[in-house]
């Protein structure tokens, strides 16, 4: 499920700037989410890393299932306050064991090299259930997890066009929430 419920009054509103930026009818996202489960740094970071066309690829684990978006679908990424900040499509979904995740992929993520990828991966959905599920509940994440690889484009803002605009829009917004 969404971070977020995509009817969430800033979510709507935030889909009415970029419907009228972009000059077209966009369809309500299918999820609504930020990097990094909720450190507020780690989202701003990855954020603006998407924003700039840096960070192509995301990892998710636990992979949902079902799964409710897929590629073509557009979903709001949040900034560290929880707040509507971009927007971005799908464009490729691989599901495979942790292990088999690819060089490439690791590496448009913009974490770092490919050992950071692995290692800061296996720390970091290790860390998230020690501190969300309680002990009888907690899964280990390994080479062998499944993972859900999913590439990205983000189409608003774009770094070069909108980027003033939605820096002042965005600013307002955190005025106001």
């Amino acid at each position: 499920m969404s971070a977020v419920d995509p009817n969430h009054p800033d979510v709507v509103s935030f889909m009415a700037l970029v419907s009228t930026a972009l000059g077209q009818f966009l369809p309500p996202p299918k999820d609504v989410f930020n990097f990094g489960h909720g450190d507020p740094l780690w989202a701003d970071k990855t954020l603006q890393l998407a924003i700039q066309g840096k960070k192509t690829a995301t990892t998710s684990w636990p992979t949902p299932d079902p799964l409710y978006w897929g590629v073509g679908d557009l979903s709001v990424i949040l900034d560290g306050q929880g707040k509507p900040a971009a927007l971005m499509r799908t464009t490729e979904f691989v599901k495979c064991k942790f292990k088999d995740v690819d060089k490439g992929f690791a590496l448009a993520e913009a974490e770092g090299d490919y050992q950071s990828y692995r290692e800061g991966h296996i720390k970091f959905y290790n860390e998230v259930q020690e501190m969300s599920k309680p002990e009888a509940e907690r899964q280990v994440f390994g080479e062998e997890s499944w993972v859900l690889c999913e590439r990205f484009e983000v189409i608003y803002p774009t770094y070069e066009g909108e980027k003033k605009e939605w820096e002042a829009g965005h600013d307002e917004m955190r005025l106001k929430g």
